[in-house]
């Protein structure tokens, strides 16, 4: 649409800015962020409700206490814990290394590790691996994810279409990370690469959600060499160095790291607070109409990633639903010099099915708060 401006009533003249005294934003918006938008000005918090009756509620999980059978079954994979058309979302406590290959032909991987050190293998060589680091595998490229640490949190999102990067415009090269920064795999020198005669060797192959194993009579990683235009890599959340403004709220859209259809990924990570008084230092409460959002808190600036209290803390908010400061665990009666926690963001357009590992440990957030 876009046809139109308007403004009625008692309002501010900039948003997020300037609120008229005794209202509350209510801020609803078109494709993320990104879109179209209005801004209504309420004489109660839009989330003061009394109670819901149904499934659309925000809801939250600490991710700790689901039952991950990977955990403690090598054989076993991650767990899904909500999926769409486009996009499907795991969580994983693996303590030891994959005892066979996988190759995922339903989707690209990208996996997050909050929690743990080791290598991810693959046809084109190894990556190591630490808490921050993202892993990105494209589809149906074969790997073994290798922990040498036992106590760890991995999330994997699964995207059906590929994996990319927004576009960055009027902002540069540089922002939110050089592109130089991305690591690719180092294939394995030629005498390595011809052992395992003797011995099988055991692909899983993930299709259409069902599983087959290819077994072969010597090492299938025996690539000495590749070149080409995709391949694994891997990004460092504090790589990432994101936008902020000194007078307003940046929104969740500017902190996109990847793209695929369906669906944005966005990484927050500390930066300085805006210092203007009369500027909102959290986003208001919104409804963000066309995608439902999960979120998850991954660190705190000075400490290592997975170790905090919040660390691992799951928030699903559907969309249309409005959620905001009021259920904000970063929001404070004072305002902060700085944005101290890190926040791995996917924001999906097709609503979510909830599987029942997560839906087991859910509570509303209104409880959580």
């Amino acid at each position: 649409m876009g046809v139109f401006r308007e403004s009625k009533g008692v309002v501010s003249r900039q948003g997020q800015a300037q609120r008229p005294a005794g209202t509350y934003e209510d801020q609803y918006s078109r494709h993320g962020f990104a879109g179209d938008q209005a801004m209504l000005y309420r004489r109660h918090p839009a989330t003061a409700w009394a109670r819901i009756e149904g499934d659309f509620r925000n809801t939250v999980a600490d991710v700790r206490e689901l039952e991950l059978p990977d955990a403690t079954d090598p054989r076993a994979l991650p767990t899904k814990l909500m999926y769409n058309d486009d996009v499907a979302v795991y969580a994983s406590r693996r303590s030891e290394p994959m005892p066979f290959y996988y190759r995922n032909a339903d989707g690209d991987d990208l996996i997050f590790v909050q929690r743990g050190t080791g290598r991810l293998t693959t046809d084109f060589g190894p990556l190591d691996f630490q808490a921050g680091d993202y892993l990105a595998v494209p589809k149906g490229i074969t790997y073994r994810l290798e922990p040498d640490s036992r106590d760890n949190i991995f999330y994997f999102v699964q995207t059906t279409g590929p994996l990319g990067f927004p576009e960055r415009g009027l902002l540069g090269q540089y922002v939110p990370f050089d592109y130089g920064v991305l690591r690719t795999p180092e294939p394995r020198p030629a005498e390595d690469a011809d052992g395992g005669e003797g011995a099988e060797w055991e692909v899983v192959v993930k299709r259409g959600d069902r599983l087959s194993s290819i077994f072969y009579p010597f090492d299938p990683f025996d690539v000495v060499g590749w070149q080409g235009s995709t391949a694994p890599f891997k990004l460092s959340m504090y790589d990432i160095r994101s936008i902020s403004a000194e007078r307003l709220d940046i929104p969740p859209s500017g902190y996109t790291t990847f793209t695929a259809p369906g669906c944005l990924i966005c990484t927050f990570t500390p930066r300085p607070m805006q210092s203007d008084p009369d500027s909102s230092f959290v986003p208001p409460y919104h409804r963000n109409v066309d995608y439902d959002e999960i979120a998850f808190v991954v660190g705190t600036e000075g400490e290592q990633a997975g170790a905090g209290p919040r660390d691992g803390t799951l928030y699903l908010n559907p969309q249309g639903a409005h959620h905001g400061p009021d259920a904000n665990p970063f929001s404070s009666a004072e305002r902060p010099e700085r944005f101290t926690t890190y926040l791995l963001n996917i924001d999906v357009e097709r609503p979510l099915t909830i599987t029942s590992a997560y839906e087991s440990h859910a509570r509303d957030q209104q409880e959580q708060a």
